[in-house]
């Protein structure tokens, strides 16, 4: 013989709210408080990352600028050590020429900035005056400018008439600018000052 039980009244109504808390879900409001607050922290995080992207990007343009302006130096410093004249000379532009040796051939390089295009040019010529190169050493110039010193040290004016004769030491002063975002820049300066040491002067 087979004898069925029924659970008692405290059974069935322990099996009931059991069933009951099984099937419930998130309300209206705590469903609208936990979108508001994963809103919050997701712009927190795209903000962040906003900061962290324009970061990289300003440091990666600095250094791209900086192995720039050491390249312009170089050259620049080589072609001043072995120059003997100067027959151009002014705030934008300068003209050296070079001894009629077995390295130089009584070439003449120009250095020329063109404010407009944001550009510095390096213009070589052989003694015939035939181009032999014609390169952009630095682009995204802002400013630029040659200064001219004597033998002595003292700053020429762009006025003075023998200036060509009496320039010893060149400056030259550049401020480059790279665009990292629609507001914000990073600038990098060039201040540097070379003296002609093949260059015989009248002070």
């Amino acid at each position: 013989m087979i004898t069925i039980t029924e659970p008692s009244n405290g059974m069935k109504g322990l099996t009931k709210q059991s069933a009951y808390r099984k099937k419930s879900a998130f309300t209206v409001t705590e469903l609208i408080v936990a979108t508001a607050i994963s809103g919050v922290v997701l712009a927190s995080m795209v903000g962040t990352f906003i900061t962290f992207a324009i970061g990289a990007t300003s440091i990666g343009a600095y250094t791209e600028m900086s192995k720039d302006s050491r390249f312009v130096l170089e050259h620049f410093a080589r072609d001043m050590r072995a120059a003997d004249d100067v027959s151009q000379a002014s705030a934008t532009t300068l003209t050296v020429g070079y001894p009629a040796t077995q390295f130089y051939h009584g070439s003449t390089v120009t250095y020329e900035f063109d404010p407009n295009a944001k550009l510095l040019f390096r213009i070589e010529k052989d003694s015939s005056g035939k181009e032999l190169a014609n390169e952009v050493l630095l682009a995204g110039v802002e400013d630029f400018a040659f200064s001219y010193y004597d033998p002595l040290g003292n700053s020429l004016s762009l006025q003075t008439p023998s200036i060509l004769l009496s320039v010893k030491s060149v400056q030259v002063d550049a401020k480059m600018l790279r665009n990292v975002s629609r507001a914000e820049a990073t600038d990098y300066i060039i201040s540097a000052r070379f003296m002609m040491r093949n260059r015989p002067v009248t002070k």
